[in-house]
């Protein structure tokens, strides 16, 4: 999705204010704290809704990462599947946002519009994940049993975690690029391209996050990669 690496950034890319932040995050000083939202007359929390989402999905450049601490739990588990993106901290999660506060349309982030267009989910009572209990598959034995270890610690990460309602967004990206991507030449060029989140909440906080996008359609608005049709005529053998 947008985030940068969490361990790339430094007290020295953050202004004093945002230091003291994450020096609380470190357990020095009182941590950030977000009290669920509640129905408007007062009484129960609210569930989960379209607008929540929308919410959500703009937060990182709308309110800040002071804000986008508030709608996780304690304990959670963020990640960006296509960029191999684990977060499991407040302070991670804040480095990961921060850089993104006040970015306006000169940033070196560049300027990124999200919109949620379906959005699924409910109560779910008192659950938890599902998870495999066997060893590795014979099939991934061997050469590629540390594969098998890579993509199975992640997806066992947050797995216990007790959840009372869950969502499904699906939500697409614009993105005006000011500066290289991730490394990906990207300067002066505009992208567009679809994905979907995942979420499982405690109490209205989010324990669970998973985000899915189409980085090959990204890849393909860079220049990095032919579209399908062109890959097929450019290389016969793939037709049998």
């Amino acid at each position: 999705m947008h985030i940068l690496y969490s361990q790339l950034v430094t007290d020295a890319h953050l202004s004093p204010e945002q230091q003291m932040t994450l020096r609380g995050l470190r357990g020095s000083a009182p941590t950030i704290t977000a009290e669920a939202p509640v129905s408007s007359g007062g009484g129960a929390r609210e569930h989960k809704s379209f607008q929540a989402a929308q919410d959500w999905v703009t937060a990182f450049f709308d309110k800040g990462a002071e804000e986008v601490l508030g709608y996780y739990a304690d304990d959670f588990v963020w990640e960006d599947i296509e960029f191999m993106q684990t977060i499991t901290t407040k302070e991670d999660l804040y480095k990961a946002f921060v850089v993104f506060n006040n970015s306006g349309p000169d940033s070196p982030f560049g300027v990124h519009k999200f919109e949620v267009l379906t959005y699924d989910g409910g109560p779910a009572g008192k659950s938890r994940g599902v998870r495999r209990t066997e060893g590795t598959p014979p099939e991934w034995e061997g050469e590629l049993e540390g594969d098998y270890a890579r993509f199975a610690n992640n997806i066992f990460l947050g797995a216990d975690f007790d959840y009372d309602e869950w969502g499904y967004m699906q939500w697409v990206w614009k993105a005006t690029h000011n500066s290289d991507f991730f490394g990906i030449p990207a300067a002066g060029k505009t992208t567009v391209t679809r994905g979907t989140t995942t979420q499982m909440y405690k109490d209205g906080k989010i324990v669970r996050c998973r985000t899915h996008w189409n980085f090959r359609e990204f890849a393909m608005q860079l220049g990095l990669i032919p579209p399908p049709d062109e890959a097929w005529r450019s290389n016969p053998g793939l037709n049998g």
